[in-house]
């Protein structure tokens, strides 16, 4: 009798042990802890980082969500924010530029010309993990990058603004 229900039960037990384990990884990851002005500090700080590559940042356009700053240098027209690496903002970033506006996403300092979402939850829900255990795990944010036809994106240092975005964080 009891040989018979151990196959029965193997699996069962199985699936509530994967349960419990994927439960308490949702948990312990949970939502970013709230840290007052740090939205602000970010726009903030892309803000300079255009200012000081030639843009007039356009103070009466914050982006509030996603956090980001635009900014216009003569014919250039240009727009960073900082994308939900979840994937969420994805489709928002995109429908709010043009057909002929050039855009990328910019995650651990490569181009892609659509987010990998895969990549970026991947890396966001682990180090999220890490960081709630105690361990100093880096926090990689995802640049979403749109400008105008006549603007040169290949000369932008993205990764010196990815690593103070991600200083920003910590």
């Amino acid at each position: 009798m009891i040989t018979s229900l151990v196959p029965k039960l193997v699996p069962k037990l199985v699936l509530c042990g994967l349960l419990v384990l994927t439960l308490s990884f949702k948990v312990s990851v949970g939502m970013r802890p709230f840290v007052a002005g740090q939205d602000e500090m970010v726009r903030t700080y892309i803000a300079t980082f255009l200012g000081r590559h030639g843009f007039q940042p356009d103070r009466v356009v914050a982006i509030q969500n996603p956090i980001g700053a635009l900014g216009r240098s003569g014919g250039c027209q240009i727009l960073i924010a900082e994308v939900a690496y979840q994937g969420w903002q994805r489709d928002l970033f995109r429908r709010t530029i043009s057909e002929e506006d050039q855009f990328f996403f910019f995650f651990r300092g490569h181009k892609y010309q659509d987010q990998p979402v895969w990549l970026t939850r991947l890396s966001g829900y682990s180090n999220a993990f890490l960081r709630n255990l105690g361990f100093n795990a880096p926090v990689e944010p995802v640049l979403g990058i749109a400008a105008s036809p006549p603007c040169d994106l290949n000369t932008m240092p993205w990764q010196e603004l990815a690593d103070h975005v991600a200083a920003l964080r910590r």
